[in-house]
C-alpha cells in the first residue's frame, strides 16, 4: 500500500495550529498524525488522495492559522526488513517482556519472548504507545478473557495477550500489509487462538469481548468510540494510545459520553495510555 506524506512547518504558528490541522485532514482521509518541534507530517494511503479536495482544505487551514510552507511527497519505497535489521534493538517492558527479532538470541530471563518481524507494520515495542500499553496490559489479568487488538499493526499486543493466557484474539488493521504480517508474527510466536482480519473498527459492529487493545489515533478513537463502547462486555477493560496527554480531555469526552467509566492514564514523552471499564 502507498502512501503521501503531508509536512508542513508550524513555526510562529498559534499553539493549536496542529490541532485545527489534524482535524481538518482527518476529515479527508489522513492518518498516522506527528508534530514534534514544530515540524508537522500526516499521511494518507495515495488511492484516497484527492488534490481538488486537498487543495480546499488546506486553503481553509491557512485562513485559520496563516500561511505555512507545505509538501506532499510519495514516501519512498524502501526494503524495511533490510532497514530494520541495520538497527533494531530488542525492546523491554519492565523486565518481563522482550520484543526481539528472529536473529537476536533467545533470552530466558523474561516471562514473555515475542518474535516481531515488523515489516511496513507498525509495532516494535519501540514507539511510546506501544510500549505504554504493553506497560498497563502487565498489570492486568488475560486469564481466559476475550481480546480484540485493534489497528494491530504487527498484533504484538495480540500476542502478548495470548501469552497472558487471552483465551483468544481477534486481531485487525485496514491495511493488508500489516494483515499479513499479524499472521506471520502468530505462527513466528505459535499463537493458535488469534484470528486475523482485514478491516477497520466497524469489524466490532457484531462482536463482543472482554480487552479492547487499541492504540490508534485520536481521531479514528473519537469518531468510533461507539463502535469501541458497544462491543465490550459489561465489566471489561479498554485501553486506548496513539495520541498525546494534551488529548486525554478529548479521549475522556468522547469515551464518557459512550458509556465508559476512566479508570486511569499514564505518559511517557508527551505520549499517552488511557484505560476505560464498561
Amino acid at each position: 500500500m502507498d502512501y503521501l506524506d503531508f509536512s508542513a512547518d508550524l513555526q510562529g504558528k498559534p499553539a493549536f495550529a496542529d490541532e485545527i490541522v489534524t482535524a481538518q485532514l482527518a476529515e479527508i482521509e489522513f492518518e498516522s498524525f506527528t508534530f514534534e518541534n514544530r515540524e508537522y507530517h500526516a499521511y494518507i494511503q495515495q488511492d484516497l488522495y484527492n488534490e481538488e479536495i486537498f487543495n480546499q482544505t488546506i486553503t481553509y487551514i491557512q485562513e485559520c492559522i496563516g500561511q505555512f510552507s507545505f509538501s506532499i511527497v510519495p514516501i519512498e519505497t524502501k526494503n524495511w526488513n533490510a532497514e530494520w535489521e541495520l538497527s533494531f534493538e530488542p525492546v523491554t517492558v519492565e523486565n518481563s517482556v522482550i520484543i526481539r527479532a528472529p536473529f537476536h538470541t533467545v533470552n530466558q530471563s523474561y516471562t514473555y519472548d515475542i518474535v516481531i518481524e515488523p515489516k511496513m507494520s507498525f509495532g516494535t515495542g519501540h514507539h511510546e504507545t506501544t510500549f505504554l500499553v504493553m506497560q498497563q496490559m502487565l498489570q492486568m489479568s488475560f486469564d481466559s478473557k476475550t481480546v480484540a487488538d485493534c489497528g494491530c499493526g504487527t498484533a504484538v499486543l495480540g500476542i502478548l495477550a495470548s501469552k497472558m493466557g487471552a483465551k483468544s484474539v481477534y486481531a485487525f488493521d485496514y491495511d493488508p500489509l500489516c494483515s499479513e504480517n499479524s499472521d506471520e508474527n502468530a505462527i513466528k510466536n505459535s499463537i493458535k487462538n488469534m484470528q486475523v482480519a482485514l478491516g477497520g473498527l466497524d469489524l466490532l459492529a457484531d462482536k463482543k469481548f472482554d480487552v479492547l487493545l487499541a492504540n490508534i489515533n485520536r481521531n479514528i478513537l473519537t469518531h468510533n468510540m461507539h463502535y469501541l463502547s458497544t462491543a465490550l462486555n459489561q465489566g471489561g477493560s479498554i485501553i486506548m494510545s496513539g495520541f498525546y496527554e494534551k488529548d486525554i480531555p478529548i479521549i475522556k469526552k468522547s469515551a464518557l459520553e459512550n458509556g465508559l467509566k476512566f479508570v486511569s492514564f499514564n505518559t511517557k514523552n508527551n505520549w499517552s495510555t488511557t484505560v476505560f471499564v464498561k
